[in-house]
């Protein structure tokens, strides 16, 4: 197996007032290509922050993270964007669809932004419409879906552009139970199918359904 990710005691500080707030602390591990990784931790553990940093949405102060072969310290903001769009599926706990669009039209703006026609986009993103079981509710808009549909939508728009990694917020978190567990299923569907996934959860029942668990307390992992 390939790696995807290697972090090597990264760290993370915050200015507050006068005093500076040390969240990440000598973060080490290391994500293998078709990996299912539960980060756990509650909150205000540094799950967050380090999600962020995974995402190239927030910067670290010292340390190395290689994402495949690139040294993201060493890259600009442009290059950074660049991963972010190209190389992460995200998926959120509240979906972060777009109201007013269709499922169809929320799981094919990826592409759309990075050119693609949209007829194009629109047979890329059968398959994947198909995987996640929204065949019959692409031209409903988010308000007439359940939130486990919704949560199917979000997942279709990280995988239509074909990421290196989904990383995966709290994905059950605004879902009942019985639709969690739906979610999960999907989930474990998706890395069966070779997908490297790494999930931050503060519940520990979802962390049981991932290969490893990463538990992270007052910004340092657990041994």
């Amino acid at each position: 197996m390939s790696e995807i990710i290697r972090m090597e005691k990264i760290n993370k500080s915050y200015r507050m007032g006068e005093e500076s707030l040390h969240v990440l602390k000598d973060i080490s591990f290391v994500v293998e290509k078709g990996d299912y990784l539960t980060i756990l931790g509650p909150s205000g553990s540094g799950k967050t922050t380090l999600m962020n940093i995974l995402g190239c949405m927030d910067t670290f102060d010292s340390g190395t993270y290689q994402f495949e072969d690139i040294e993201l310290d060493k890259c600009t903001n442009n290059q950074l964007s660049w991963i972010r769009n190209r190389k992460i599926g995200f998926i959120f706990q509240k979906y972060n669809l777009i109201p007013q669009y269709t499922a169809l039209q929320n799981i094919i703006m990826p592409l759309l932004i990075r050119g693609m026609s949209r007829n194009e986009a629109v047979k890329k993103a059968d398959e994947t419409i198909s995987l996640v079981g929204l065949s019959d509710r692409v031209l409903h808009k988010p308000n007439e879906l359940s939130g486990g549909q919704q949560q199917r939508v979000a997942i279709a728009r990280a995988l239509v552009t074909e990421p290196s990694l989904l990383l995966a917020d709290e994905p059950t978190g605004s879902l009942d139970s019985a639709t969690g567990k739906d979610i999960l299923a999907l989930f474990q569907k998706l890395n069966d199918n070779g997908n490297t996934i790494i999930v931050i959860s503060h519940d520990s029942k979802v962390a049981g359904q991932s290969k490893r668990v990463i538990s992270i307390f007052d910004g340092k992992m657990a041994v």
